[in-house]
């Protein structure tokens, strides 16, 4: 019998037992008082006076008397005697039953209760050590228990737990690894302007360069340490936003203000190259209003426009489009560079990817993934797509969503 029957039993119990005490008292109670009734009315015949006149001590002694009672036992009293004996006798083995029963269903619960404590100790030692498993769970061993229900929300609260445990330390080995290659990434990429500015230095050390020359490897070396800079200054937005140090605050903003933004502060890296940039906004009084943070959206384009920048050819045309949907407003950013191959079109927003047509190309792969976050943080997406030209592909196509304020 289960742990829990049987402490419901025991309540059972407790009422023969009360029942029994009670009957004891009754028929004692009746027996005396019968014995009572039967000698005061006896005695007070036989004395000739009221049986309210005499008590029962005066009329025992009138019934002895006339040889009613002999050596103080009249019938009546021998069955009150016998009456009390019985019941008594028959409590104390009830009684001494009773506790014999109530011991051993005590040890046999504490056994239980002990075996189920010990269970667990055993389950919450496994999660410790990270041998859990849950097919193999010592609570499998409890399911025919009257605690089963119990066993069975503690048995799922620790599934849970596991669980919980399980996708926790899956993260912290992703972390693990993650940052493994974010270092290794990070020294590969550092790697190759270092050594550059490293070169240059050592060529600068020889006296015998003329002033041209020297002006020439300054030229060169500046030129190094700004895309050294830009590099750095990019790792460390990446490894902010990655770590929640960055607070991206969405308020209520003009799309306009962040794509002419954008434009402007990579408008002199396209005149380098006598690349246009057009901005078809459609009206800016159109332009639907939605949650954005100015700076960090913009920087955003300023990605995506700059990677247009570096693959498209001299005298090319970049092309802004803005429409506005539904519940979205789409932006394309429209170029006449070198393209993006299926096989990569998935790859290019992952961290310090770089295209195979990207060897001539300076930068660091960093730019499109920090796009991608940024845009994620405004809850919208962002994907490219050939441009098509005539029926032949001519650039790429970078299509941003992002919500409106309804």
């Amino acid at each position: 019998m289960s742990g829990m029957s049987k402490i419901k039993k025991f309540k059972w119990y407790m009422i023969p037992l009360i029942s029994l005490i009670l009957l004891n008292t009754a028929v004692i109670t009746k027996e005396y008082f019968s014995y009572k009734d039967e000698t005061l009315r006896l005695g007070s015949i036989l004395a000739e006076k009221q049986q309210s006149e005499m008590t029962l001590e005066e009329a025992e002694t009138v019934l002895e008397k006339y040889g009613y009672i002999k050596d103080n036992a009249s019938r009546t009293y021998r069955e009150v005697i016998k009456s009390t004996i019985f019941m008594l006798v028959s409590s104390s083995v009830v009684y001494f039953v009773i506790a014999v029963s109530l011991k051993r269903q005590e040890k046999e619960i504490e056994n239980e209760y002990n075996y189920v404590i010990e269970d667990i100790e055993c389950t919450l030692n496994a999660l410790k050590d990270g041998s859990y498993n849950p097919s193999e769970s010592e609570f499998r061993n409890l399911a025919g228990s009257e605690f089963n229900l119990n066993i069975a929300r503690l048995e799922t609260l620790i599934d849970s737990l596991y669980s919980s445990i399980s996708v926790v330390k899956e993260k912290a080995e992703n972390d693990k690894r993650d940052t493994k290659d974010v270092v290794t990434d990070i020294s590969h990429q550092l790697k190759t302007p270092l050594a550059a500015i490293k070169s240059t230095y050592e060529l600068m050390e020889n006296g015998k360069l003329s002033s041209d020359e020297r002006k020439e490897l300054e030229t060169l070396m500046g030129f190094q340490i700004a895309a050294l800079e830009k590099l750095i200054l990019s790792l460390v937005n990446i490894s902010r936003l990655e770590s929640g140090m960055i607070d991206i605050k969405l308020t209520e903003g003009n799309l306009f203000d962040s794509v002419l933004e954008a434009v402007n502060g990579i408008w002199l890296k396209a005149d380098e190259k006598n690349i246009s940039i057009d901005f078809d906004d459609c009206g800016e009084d159109k332009l639907p209003t939605i949650m954005c943070d100015k700076k960090w959206l913009s920087e955003a384009f300023v990605n995506i426009l700059d990677n247009a920048i570096k693959y498209s050819d001299e005298n090319m045309n970049i092309s802004i489009y803005i429409m506005k949907l539904n519940a979205m407003v789409r932006i394309e950013f429209k170029d006449q560079g070198s393209g993006i191959s299926d096989e990569e079109k998935h790859s290019i927003f992952k961290r310090f990817y770089r295209g195979n047509n990207s060897s001539s190309v300076e930068g660091s792969g960093v730019g499109l993934y920090l796009a991608r976050r940024i845009i994620s943080e405004h809850n919208g997406t962002i994907m490219v797509k050939d441009n098509v030209v005539d029926g032949k592909k001519k650039g790429s196509i970078f299509v941003v969503h992002l919500p409106i304020i309804q």
